[in-house]
């Protein structure tokens, strides 16, 4: 401890041992007034005062002391720690003048190719003004493709950077639309356009100016990109202007049609798209029908799987004819005949349905049908009454011809022969009658019938004279039918055929064939032929193309036939040249069960 820390503290403890001594004397007096009183108040306060004061000073007296004693203590090695602390001072200011320089290399760089950036902005600027601007003509309202893409070339042209001096020419499918000022040069560039992947036609771009110095081009790469940028939206442009002229015209249309046309989805039966008539018929909205299905609308399909029954049947054969009744929305409902077509869409399958209104075409076929019914029993009932009366005169003329046979000269004997050929060719008359107003009226239970077995049996019950040979070409199939109406239809095409011949060795052949789900059948023979003139004449009722004396027939045979194999959903037809013979088709559909084996069995060769 130094003198004057000393001294200090003597000082400080004589002036509390003072200030004690004056309060001990004060507290001897009485005192009696207030004065004394507040002296002696004042002399114990600062006695106080005093030895607060002195504790203070003493503690913090104490502490410098002892700060001062490490000072001393630490001195030998501050030196070195004021060397390490200089030390990294030195390498902070290293690294920030390291920093500068960085940055204000970086801010000369900066300085120096801001006028390109400067540039560079602007082009883009301009570029971006060229696609806003075509954005604006393409949802123009009306505008046509030809105006897009003449205002489209003054757009390419004010985004390159000398408008001035820069042409541009647009070529689609062989037209060309070009700024007001186009002219060719060696400088350009060029975009092609195309549509649906193929190259329609295309944007070109000629500078006409001077060539800047050195190897600069005036043209960038950057308006090349524009360039390429603008024909890829001109050609997705072109192809989609030119969908939508077609789905316009194809509105244009199918809205006028009498029939209700439909676009329908083929899994659920879900409405995709339809027709201004469709709308008009059902009394729905186009929106309206388009949250519905077919099952909503069609009364014959009451649930997925009689949809899907079509379906099925639609993607064997590709297009199917179906009848019905349609409902409207107001419960109502008419009788409609619809074409179901399958076609494919982007690989998606779609249905097109054409439905048609033959509510009174129902009407009259159920007229027809009744008619047709009262004929066939007047028909069966006047053929029956008629037997009766024939087999009498029948019956007489022979008895005449027998009885008087010695009484007749030859013109008698040959009246009385004619005689009994008109009764005779009267009753096959009637005959042919009833079998004709059978067809339909009478059905027999339809059974499998083996055609290889069936035929020959019907070229022995023809009988064929000798000089005439029939063959049956290829073996034939098995089908579901009513024996005795197959047994008809074969039996009157050989009959005709026999009947007809002349030639010296007569050939008939049978053949068959498979097509589209049907079978084709034919008859072929080397007889006269027939002219083409009579193909359709021939199958009417009643009509024969010989005099009836040469060639004994009821001109029934063709008729029965033709309404057999129409009965059974087939066709009837012929083919013939006059001289050379005639030959005589009919197709009989397969059963649903050997088309879906045959398409099988397609698919695995495939």
């Amino acid at each position: 401890m130094g003198v004057k820390d000393t001294f200090k503290k003597v000082a400080l403890a004589a002036v509390f041992m003072a200030g004690f001594v004056v309060v001990c004397w004060l507290a001897q007096r009485n005192i009696k007034n207030d004065v004394e009183r507040s002296v002696f108040i004042i002399i114990l306060s600062a006695v106080i005062l005093g030895y607060v004061l002195y504790k203070i000073f003493s503690g913090s007296i104490a502490k410098h002391r002892h700060a001062a004693d490490e000072k001393v203590k630490s001195d030998i090695g501050a030196e070195e720690a004021q060397a390490r602390y200089i030390a990294r001072l030195e390498e902070r200011l290293q690294k920030l003048s390291a920093k500068l320089s960085s940055a204000s290399l970086k801010l000369e760089t900066e300085i120096a190719s801001r006028p390109t950036d400067q540039r560079k902005l602007q082009e883009r600027v301009k570029h971006l003004n060229c696609f806003y601007g075509l954005s604006k003509l393409v949802n123009t309202p009306k505008i046509t493709l030809e105006q897009i893409l003449q205002k489209t070339t003054g757009l390419i042209r004010n985004a390159y950077c000398y408008p001035d001096i820069t042409s541009t020419r647009i070529t689609l499918d062989g037209v060309q639309y070009k700024t007001d000022n186009f002219q060719k040069s060696e400088l350009s560039q060029c975009a092609p356009i195309n549509v649906r992947g193929e190259k329609a036609g295309a944007v070109e771009v000629y500078y006409f100016g001077k060539q800047l110095q050195g190897d600069e081009s005036p043209l960038l790469e950057e308006e090349q990109d524009l360039l390429d940028a603008v024909a890829q939206r001109l050609g997705a442009l072109t192809e989609r202007k030119r969908a939508g002229e077609k789905l316009e015209l194809f509105r244009n249309l199918i809205d006028p049609s009498n029939d209700c046309i439909f676009v329908i989805e083929p899994e659920w039966g879900r409405i995709l798209d339809t027709n201004y008539r469709a709308c008009e018929s059902l009394g729905y909205t186009r929106q309206e029908l388009l949250d519905l299905t077919v099952k909503d609308i069609e009364e014959s399909i009451t649930d997925d799987s009689a949809w899907q029954e079509h379906v099925k049947e639609l993607k064997l054969q590709g297009n199917i004819i179906i009848q019905g009744q349609l409902k409207r929305k107001n419960a109502t409902t008419f009788f409609v005949e619809t074409s179901l077509k399958l076609v494919s869409q982007a690989k998606k399958d779609y249905i097109i349905a054409i439905t048609r209104d033959i509510t009174e075409r129902k009407y009259a076929e159920q007229v027809q049908a009744e008619l047709i019914q009262e004929l066939k029993d007047f028909a069966y009932i006047v053929s029956h009454d008629l037997k009766a009366p024939l087999r009498g005169i029948k019956t007489l003329a022979d008895w005449i011809s027998g009885d008087y046979a010695d009484k007749l000269d030859e013109q008698g004997k040959e009246q009385l022969d004619l005689l009994l050929k008109r009764v005779e060719r009267m009753h096959n008359l009637i005959d042919g009658v009833l079998q004709y107003s059978r067809v339909g009226r009478i059905t027999e239970e339809k059974v499998q019938v083996d055609l290889n077995e069936l035929i020959p049996n019907v070229i022995d019950m023809v009988a064929a004279p000798e000089n005439i040979t029939i063959t049956v070409e290829n073996e034939m199939p098995v089908i579901e039918c009513e024996q005795t109406r197959v047994m008809q239809v074969f039996e009157n095409l050989l009959s005709n055929a026999i009947k007809y011949m002349d030639k010296p060795q007569g050939q008939i052949k049978i053949g068959c064939v498979e097509e589209d789900g049907f079978w084709k059948f034919s008859v072929a023979d080397n007889g006269p032929g027939i002219e083409e003139q009579h193909f359709e004449k021939i199958f009417r009722i009643f009509q024969t193309l010989s005099a009836r004396d040469e060639f004994e027939s009821t001109g029934i045979g063709l008729t029965v036939i033709k309404k057999i194999v129409e009965l059974y959903g087939g066709k009837v037809w012929l083919e013939s040249k006059v001289g050379e013979g005639s030959t005589f088709f009919f197709t009989l559909p397969k059963q649903r069960e050997e088309v879906a084996d045959a398409k099988l069995q397609a698919n695995i060769a495939c």
